[in-house]
């Protein structure tokens, strides 16, 4: 049975935090599972099962698992994309250092969370919070496999908003958060910080943007197809089991 450790929960939660193989089956499941426990000890396991495998999931429901969301996977073409950022001067797209952490926390923080954590009552209070800081923080340190790009007032210092993600190959990137400062929390403001990043990508080799999109975020997915022109690759659901 293939399976990995996500290193972020693990930390955060202080055991290990498992992600079974996405071809991994329940009979599978069912062998090794004595096994992968003495060797990890683990707390918290993912399983993530095509939407329409309804037999897939309901063998896994009766293994212990629940369902904990509904995942879209979408991906763009970016490749010799021009967003014509530059018109937006004096907001840019800046690479965001260490020294610049502390800002990109306040704007998280002024949200409430929202996510397969926060809503989990079997996962202690604050936990998704904490989380979201570990992965910027790692997206800053690991600056040459992850970017993080703020949409910043070339004039005043100021920050707009920020877009983190990884690179998964030479041409391809994956997204993984964007937050906007409440005083600029606009449609506009939102699509500057796209068109800024998606320029920064390009001139840096990128082709292919790849992206996960929660299915309670209505907003994120209204506005990748209509106005990006995201595409939709596949839908999964996300199902969790937790271990004493």
């Amino acid at each position: 049975m293939e399976y990995s450790v996500l290193k972020v929960e693990t930390e955060l939660f202080g055991r290990k935090v498992v992600v079974l193989n996405e071809e991994t089956t329940p009979e599978e499941y069912r062998k090794g599972i004595n096994k992968l426990i003495k060797d990890e000890n683990p707390w918290y396991m993912n399983r993530l099962c095509d939407a329409t495998d309804l037999p897939t999931i309901h063998a896994f429901e009766d293994l212990g698992f629940r369902f904990v969301e509904f995942r879209m996977f979408r991906y763009l073409r970016i490749e010799n994309m021009q967003m014509g950022a530059h018109s937006f001067f004096p907001w840019q797209a800046v690479e965001i250092n260490e020294e610049s952490l502390p800002e990109i926390f306040k704007i998280i923080r002024s949200y409430p969370s929202d996510d397969r954590f926060s809503r989990d009552p079997l996962v202690p209070a604050g936990a998704s919070l904490k989380r979201l800081e570990l992965y910027l923080r790692k997206s800053v340190t690991n600056y040459k496999s992850e970017f993080l790009y703020g949409l910043v007032n070339h004039h005043t210092g100021e920050l707009a908003g920020f877009r983190n993600g990884e690179f998964t190959s030479k041409k391809t990137v994956r997204y993984f958060y964007n937050f906007m400062a409440p005083a600029h929390n606009t449609p506009a403001f939102a699509s500057m910080l796209e068109a800024a990043v998606i320029d920064a990508l390009v001139k840096r080799g990128v082709g292919n943007v790849e992206a996960i999109t929660s299915g309670l975020n209505v907003e994120e997915i209204n506005e990748a197809f209509s106005t990006l022109g995201f595409k939709v690759e596949k839908t999964l659901v996300l199902l969790r089991k937790i271990f004493d």
